[in-house]
């Protein structure tokens, strides 16, 4: 036990171990206790060459209240997810600073155990289940090490020997994770405080919440299409639907929850239903993304008259729902509610706005007609798609028609709304995600919040509400097929980039989605590996005709089994079979044993016989012919009589009654 308490190798290797199970933490953990730790940790590493600088008793009775009150300063009551880490974490670093022996280094690398287990409460992500793994081996060589009576002469051997172990383990861990009964839901499905960080749209829309938003590469959702996929000019997922204006705000006014069965009365499809399955990132809102316009939905959703989709509760972690759309649609009359939101202006409406839609309206009256001119009054002024568009004042939409005509896509969408309405066509504005780019390598398709839109939905009559995108007129390049954008500076149009970044550009973004890929297929078969997708996998494995209990029996019979060949494996290694020579001394030695003649771990064979003869001077004639010929064949080179001389030991020693 002194040796081991003296190692510096195996403290050390303690130290960083643990650490690195630390260090993920300290994104999650308030700066003061990260910082209690690795000063902890650091002075541990310190006493390692001037073990003067440990504290005695008394101080290290201080520095755990100290550590308590750190803990209790910004956790007050001690309960949740981050007060139980920071409590961990703390009481990690003053089991280090009072290491001593080999006791306490099981301790903490026990500690260092439980943390890894606590950093899937925060990310289940590949790449840290992967590191964490590493960490896992590390620990494991630890214990393997402070289990040996001496230091290890090869310092790989412990790692070797943690390696061939926790391999024992992986079969098992495989079988029970697929066959063992499942929940309804993911096993992370913890939903404590998960909503911080999350960003995308909001139930306010101003001039630049989109633009800022699409200089985002973030992953706002995924879509894997079932046999039909939709062209990249129909990829609109509908979100927040505004209807109120002050003139330089929209906002999304709380609506009734609708009929839950989208294809009532008002409500009429044709064409092609398109189905697919969403996964969506954490947004921290209730709107959960659908592609115009959504039919069959999530039950635990609802949609609402103008066609949101709405979870119960605010997304605040990733999940994954299918539903089907159709993109040709007929949404029927309008309430005279919902006209009269729709036909609603603020107070800067200006003279020269409604002058403009007098001008368009003395030509051709039509709401089919003035939304045309609209659209063509976009194309033939000198309008400029651009993310950073010049500030604008207290009537944003007159500045932006008539002066700066510079703007994104919210821009266009609220401006042309308003002149809609000047013109008594109700209209209201919608906010989602255009496009999404396909990933080869899953087969499904990305969309980010670099893809955040804008558009209109004017209401006709016999059509109902009819999408307009006045961005198109401006930008068709936006609308019509993926594109990178690179911005220019304040005001000057967005240059688009339709694709072909070149051998290097293309390994790159090659790279991006095989890595995009891998993580969707971890978060599909680990993380939200239900018993739905349970009940798939047993379909593709025969085992289908396997539920409920009989799962769980079979699981359990399984893991019996392996368990008794990995015994037989180890078995099998430990019990080294003798050979015929060897068995039948054997033999030879245990019926002297049951005279009381026990042949001692030293005792070589005439040294043996020479003890049993001395006590038993009978037993002289029969024991020196059988260590003589033991010793012959054992030791003595091959003959042509070897089989025979072992039959003739087997036969002296079945006669040998001592």
């Amino acid at each position: 036990m002194g040796a081991k308490r003296l190692d510096r190798g195996i403290l050390l290797s303690t130290i960083i171990m643990v650490s690195l199970a630390v260090a993920p933490h300290v994104t999650h953990v308030n700066p003061w206790i990260s910082a209690f730790y690795f000063v902890l940790a650091g002075l541990r590493l310190l006493a390692l060459w001037r073990p003067r600088v440990l504290p005695g008793r008394f101080v290290l009775l201080l520095l755990t209240a100290a550590g308590l009150a750190n803990v209790i300063a910004h956790h007050r009551l001690l309960i949740g997810r981050n007060a139980g880490v920071a409590l961990l974490v703390s009481m990690l670093g003053l089991k280090l600073l009072e290491s001593r022996g080999p006791r306490d280094l099981f301790v903490s690398v026990f500690l260092g155990y439980f943390l890894i287990v606590t950093q899937f409460l925060y990310s289940q992500s590949i790449g840290l289940a992967a590191y964490l793994a590493v960490i896992v081996v590390g620990l494991t060589a630890i214990l393997v090490e402070l289990s040996k009576a001496r230091p290890s002469a090869n310092p790989l051997w412990p790692l070797r020997r943690a390696g061939a172990l926790l391999a024992q383990a992986v079969p098992l861990m495989l079988v029970l994770f697929v066959l063992f009964p499942r929940l309804s839901g993911p096993l992370w499905n913890l939903d404590m405080d998960s909503s911080s960080g999350v960003t995308g749209l909001t139930d306010r829309l101003s001039v630049g919440s989109v633009s800022n938003l699409s200089q985002s590469r973030a992953v706002a959702f995924r879509v894997e299409f079932g046999s039909h996929v939709p062209d990249y000019i129909q990829r609109y997922w509908r979100g927040p639907v505004f209807w109120t204006t002050d003139g330089k705000n929209w906002s999304a006014a709380a609506e009734p929850v609708g009929s839950k069965n989208p294809m009532s009365p008002g409500f009429s499809a044709s064409g092609d239903e398109i189905a697919y399955t969403v996964t969506l990132e954490p947004t921290g809102q209730r709107w959960i993304f659908a592609l115009d316009l959504p039919s069959r939905t999530p039950v635990w959703s609802n949609l609402t008259p103008d066609f949101q989709l709405l979870a119960a509760t605010p997304v605040n972690q990733e999940i994954r729902y299918r539903a089907t759309s159709y993109p040709e649609y007929n949404t029927g009359a309008l309430s005279e509610d919902d006209r009269h939101r729709a036909l609603q202006l603020p107070d800067n409406i200006s003279p020269r706005m409604t002058a403009l839609v007098k001008h368009w309206q003395g030509s051709d009256a039509r709401a089919t007609a003035v939304v045309g001119q609209a659209l063509d009054y976009f194309r033939s002024k000198p309008f400029v798609y651009t993310l950073q568009p010049p500030v604008l004042g207290d009537n944003p939409t007159d500045e932006f028609l008539f002066e700066t005509r510079r703007g994104f896509c919210e821009h266009y969408a609220t401006s042309f709304t308003l002149l809609m309405r000047l013109a008594g066509i109700p209209t209201r504005v919608v906010a989602g995600y255009q496009g999404g780019e396909h990933n080869p390598h899953g087969d499904y398709y990305i969309v980010r919040q670099s893809d955040a839109h804008a558009w209109s939905e004017v209401w006709l009559q016999n059509r109902g509400w009819v999408r307009v995108d006045p961005t198109s007129a401006v930008a068709p390049e936006r609308i019509e097929r993926p594109f990178g954008v690179q911005d220019s500076g304040p005001g000057a149009p967005i240059s688009f980039e339709l694709r072909d970044p070149g051998i290097i550009r293309d390994l790159f973004r090659q790279a991006g989605f095989a890595t995009d890929a891998l993580n969707m297929a971890w978060r599909r078969w680990v993380l939200d590996y239900d018993n739905e997708r349970q009940g798939y996998l047993l379909e593709l494995l025969g085992l289908d005709f396997v539920r409920d209990y009989a799962l769980g029996v079979t699981a359990v019979l399984i893991s019996g089994f392996m368990l008794l060949l990995v015994a037989a494996g180890l078995w099998g290694k430990t019990h080294t079979k003798a050979d015929p020579v060897e068995r039948q001394y054997r033999r030879f030695c245990h019926r002297l044993a049951r005279r009381g003649l026990r042949r001692r771990s030293y005792e070589g064979p005439r040294d043996f016989a020479d003890r049993v003869v001395g006590n038993h001077p009978d037993l002289k004639p029969a024991v020196k012919q059988i260590v003589e010929l033991y010793i012959s064949l054992r030791y003595g080179p091959p003959t042509d009589r070897y089989r025979r001389n072992i039959q003739t030991l087997r036969n002296r020693i079945s006669r040998f009654r001592p």
